[in-house]
């Protein structure tokens, strides 16, 4: 029998209580044992930890039950920790600024085309940028417990590295070590899905659902996993590249570099690829052009030219395949479908549900829900943002001392 890590274990409790208080609080103890199904010694030695060191409190008024005192219920203190979160996309860089229950408190968007610098000129840009929504919160770095960064592309969030990125370069660079010696403060980099499967997770369509998949569409295909309730990150940090999914070996070259993959079927490019040989379109220099010419295109399809409209209905059948694979294997509770994209749903959501039902295994035709979902950049920063609070829920701290993300 392998022994019990009781550190991992504290840890993982002490996260169950800390979001479940956020989720439905104000709370009793009583209430937090049924949501977490903790024992009462558990919760009451979790709740005494967190009310000394300042992250828990009561809130200003308890229940009453029949003629007895009030029943306590806790609450999260706000303001025992601030986070950054930041989204580095092709033609911006998002930044929010929350405090430890996730509530935005500042923004600021930093118009860029990523492509056009190289990472340290973009690392500065967003140092300026944290700066800025840190001043508009009328708070200070010093006052800043770790800044989540989402990027698109291969990224391994273990070590901090990006292999590999639209809006960053084909280099393998250190970001998050760029960040922080700037910064002066810890720093966390992740995939921009799974920024935003993080997102629903904590504020969207994912909280009511342990396994579910979130699909990105833009310039390529991204996603983001949640199993059991935990993101799913791989043995190596770089899980989910659905976007790579072979759906041909010999089909269309993928900006990666190898041929067939899904995005190099149903991604901005893809689109823009595939109406070139139908239409006439200008020139496209940059991921931020293409973005543009492939909602010109589905304009210019939703005035009825067939041959546009078999080209997003293609799409949709493609990615409807792809996630008809991965329900088949995963068996999620909920496929959400985000991103620029989506802005095209209606071009290609009922290919992709068609699809979907035509070759999910019997046995889970329609017991997958699908859901297409429109939110902003600033939304999936907030997402970064709980990818720093996710690991201090898990990790005791003091608001007199250097907070150390953990994730």
């Amino acid at each position: 029998m392998q022994p019990v890590d009781t550190e991992l274990l504290r840890a993982i409790n002490r996260y169950r209580v800390l979001d479940a208080i956020r989720r439905f609080g104000p709370l009793s103890r009583a209430d937090i044992c049924t949501q977490t199904k903790l024992g009462r010694t558990t919760v009451t030695e979790i709740i005494t930890a967190l009310s000394e060191e300042g992250v828990v409190g009561n809130a200003p008024e308890g229940a009453a039950r029949g003629r007895g005192r009030p029943v306590e219920k806790l609450q999260i203190n706000p303001d025992a920790a601030f986070v950054i979160g930041a989204l580095v996309a092709v033609h911006q860089l998002s930044i929010v600024v929350t405090n430890l229950r996730a509530d935005p408190l500042a923004s600021v968007n930093i118009p860029i085309r990523t492509t056009r610098h190289n990472a340290e000129t973009v690392a500065y840009m967003l140092e300026d940028g944290i700066k800025a929504a840190v001043d508009q919160a009328n708070l200070s770095m010093s006052q800043i417990a770790g800044i989540g960064v989402g990027i698109p592309g291969f990224i391994d969030a273990a070590h901090g590295i990006s292999h590999w990125s639209p809006a960053l370069g084909a280099e393998s660079i250190g970001f998050a070590e760029m960040l922080q010696k700037q910064t002066g403060t810890p720093v966390v980099i992740e995939n921009d899905a799974n920024m935003a499967a993080l997102a629903e997770r904590w504020f969207g369509h994912g909280q009511d659902v342990d396994n579910f998949i979130l699909v990105t569409i833009e310039g390529g295909i991204g996603m983001g996993l949640f199993i059991h309730g935990d993101l799913f990150s791989g043995q190596h940090g770089m899980a989910a590249e659905f976007g790579h999914m072979k759906m041909d070996l010999k089909g269309p070259l993928c900006r990666c570099g190898q041929h067939g993959c899904l995005e190099a079927y149903a991604g901005y490019y893809a689109i823009v690829r595939e109406a070139r040989k139908v239409i006439d379109l200008p020139p496209t220099t940059d991921e931020v052009s293409v973005e543009r010419t492939a909602h010109e295109v589905a304009k210019r399809a939703r005035e009825g030219d067939p041959r546009l409209l078999k080209i997003f209905r293609e799409a949709g059948e493609t990615l409807g395949l792809g996630i008809a694979n991965l329900i088949n294997i995963i068996d999620p509770g909920k496929v959400i479908i985000t991103g620029g994209g989506v802005r095209t749903a209606d071009l290609i959501a009922p290919a992709v549900r068609q699809t979907v039902e035509a070759y999910s295994v019997k046995a889970l035709r329609g017991k997958c829900e699908i859901v297409f979902h429109d939110w902003s950049d600033e939304v999936l920063a907030r997402g970064a943002a709980a990818l720093v609070l996710q690991g201090l829920y898990r990790n005791p701290w003091s608001r007199s001392t250097a907070i150390a993300v953990a994730v």
